[in-house]
């Protein structure tokens, strides 16, 4: 990271900030360029690093890239704002705060559907107030989807204010 001064290396800052935010775009191995798409998700520090948990369809473009190359990278970001600078354009700034990770993606097991939905949903419902039990969640409904985890192997920080 060229900009140390702005650089997060602490994780309970990087949580925070993907504790803050609900959408992360996730970049999936494909040719001739890689395959990218926002998705809502949950996190949780496991064994000191960022796991995220995400759900879908049984069957799609995700999952396919998936099983042929689980490696991806991830991004989060908030708190954006841009200060104009009329004066002098070149000036201007924005502020941010962002995390940016590479890992390996895990579809889970259907014992394991439940728990990382739970992550997920509680994830969402944090703002409100709103959380979820591993019973919250029917098991016809759960045969029907897709819950996959990102295994974080590396991560960043970067704040700019």
């Amino acid at each position: 990271m060229r900009r140390k001064d702005r650089e997060i290396t602490d994780m309970t800052e990087i949580m925070e900030i993907l504790k803050r935010a609900s959408v992360c775009t996730v970049g999936f191995q494909d040719e001739p360029s890689p395959y990218l798409i926002p998705m809502n998700y949950g996190v949780q520090l496991e064994n000191g690093m960022p796991v995220l948990y995400f759900h879908g369809a049984g069957e799609g473009t995700k999952l396919e890239l998936l099983k042929k190359n689980p490696h991806v990278s991830y991004t989060v970001f908030g708190g954006d704002k841009i200060r104009l600078n009329q004066e002098t354009a070149c000036r201007s700034t924005a502020s941010f705060e962002s995390v940016c990770g590479t890992g390996k993606a895990v579809i889970l097991k259907p014992e394991e559907k439940k728990a990382g939905l739970c992550v997920l949903m509680n994830h969402a419902g944090q703002k409100e107030g709103i959380s979820f039990r591993e019973d919250a969640f029917p098991d016809e409904a759960i045969q029907a989807l897709t819950v996959w985890k990102i295994v974080t192997e590396r991560v960043t920080g970067k704040r700019h204010e």
